[in-house]
């Protein structure tokens, strides 16, 4: 199965001059690609390989007759490998086919800037013959010879290295290929349910909560404190360097802390359960909300989508919740719906009086939504999923998740 995987790198002072260069390469084959896909749409010109008209270049006719001019018009490309190049147009193929793709919602390729502080990333190797580790710290790499890590890397048949600077340190990040997990001989198809939100950060249907670090508020004091400095000092001076080097300091211990968090849930709860629900929240429009900085510190998404990669590897079988369902207002016992309910962390139900933790009783609502073990991970049919558009957890009147108003909440 594919995996992926990321570890610092240490580099000579050839190697990340090679690496810069790279980088710059990478941006000018990006943005040329760019401008030739735009300029070509825009006045709808003939392209020679078109098979039918009208239609657009795609990332490969584009790098053909690059690849045909480049000693002539681009001779400095040809100081790196030759897979930056290829490996910028791959990239520039992809924009393409997200911004033709409905569900995606991306916008049209860009035009990318050179930064200051060398932020970037390019495609060193490609191909299993390319990529050659010692199953130590040390991987061989084309243009770059031997490169030192500072962790060792997973086994497996690697493909695929890109090499990053991000937040002033150097990562590589390798794409594999890997046996999944081995199934569990005590497999009971134990079912179970998270219910996300911003604090905790994750509530399973056992009633374990996994807290939310809080990184960007951790950070926040120190963070303000240097950007303040370095707006008062001049671009480019040594000074300027100082504060940028603490500012990337406190982004890496914003991200390190974030990340272990998701890794520890959503590993534990894929090890627990066989048959998992989770929420499809509307995400987009809880950014919207009256706490946008509270729910993108959380990183709600990049659980979900955690949860849902790891599932694959311990066959858990994963089952996702409708939008509107009333997982947090709906009482597990009686099965009323509190309508009037906003964001109270606990509630009492008017129809059977029963006590609820809001997380803990979305996870059994959650859980009661799948069928028993041996009938498939299907959703159960019932009024309980029969609720028309804004009459659900997030309804207009509650003015949180709807995609008309701006206000939201967590569920």
């Amino acid at each position: 199965m594919p995996a992926g995987a990321r570890a610092p790198v240490r580099l000579t002072v050839k190697q990340e001059q090679y690496c810069r260069q790279a980088i710059d390469i990478n941006r000018f084959c990006y943005n040329l690609a760019v401008a030739t896909h735009r300029f070509h749409r825009v006045n709808r010109l003939p392209w020679p390989s078109w098979s039918s008209w009208p239609s657009w270049p795609s990332w490969q006719d584009i790098y053909k007759v690059f690849n045909a001019c480049k000693h002539e018009d681009y001779p400095f490309v040809t100081e790196v490998a030759s897979g930056v190049a290829e490996g910028a147009f791959m990239d520039f193929g992809r924009a393409i086919a997200n911004w033709r793709n409905p569900e995606a919602k991306a916008r049209a390729p860009e035009f990318k800037r050179k930064k200051l502080t060398g932020t970037g990333s390019f495609r060193a190797a490609s191909g299993v013959t390319q990529v050659r580790c010692n199953g130590k710290r040390r991987i061989q790499l084309p243009g770059l010879g031997s490169v030192k890590l500072d962790s060792t890397l997973p086994k497996g048949i690697y493909h695929e290295v890109h090499l990053k600077r991000e937040n002033g340190h150097w990562r590589l990040c390798l794409k594999l290929w890997r046996a999944p997990e081995p199934i569990p001989e005590n497999d009971n198809c134990r079912t179970g349910a998270v219910d996300t939100g911003i604090n905790p950060i994750g509530t399973d249907s056992d009633g374990q909560e996994y807290e939310n670090p809080r990184a960007t508020y951790q950070m926040e004091k120190k963070l303000r404190r240097w950007q303040r400095a370095q707006a008062r000092r001049q671009k480019g001076s040594r000074g300027w360097w100082e504060a940028q080097r603490k500012i990337d300091r406190c982004h890496r211990g914003i991200g390190g802390l974030r990340s272990n968090a998701q890794h520890q849930m959503t590993n534990t709860v894929t090890r627990k359960f066989r048959e998992l629900v989770i929420e499809d929240l509307n995400l987009a429009g809880m950014m919207r909300g009256i706490t946008p900085r509270a729910q993108a510190d959380a990183g709600m998404g990049e659980v979900k989508r955690q949860l849902i990669h790891k599932s694959n590897w311990r066959f858990t079988e994963v089952t996702l919740a409708p939008v509107w369902y009333p997982s947090s207002k709906t009482c597990s016992t009686c099965h009323a719906v509190n309508a009037k309910l906003k964001r109270e962390r606990a509630w009492t139900c008017g129809n059977c009086g029963t006590s609820h933790d809001r997380n803990v009783n979305a996870t059994l609502n959650l859980e009661n939504l799948i069928l028993p073990p041996g009938r498939g991970s299907t959703l159960r049919d019932g009024p309980a999923l029969a609720i028309p558009q804004g009459k659900g957890e997030t309804s207009p009147n509650d003015r949180r998740t709807a995609p008309s108003y701006s206000r939201e909440g967590q569920s």
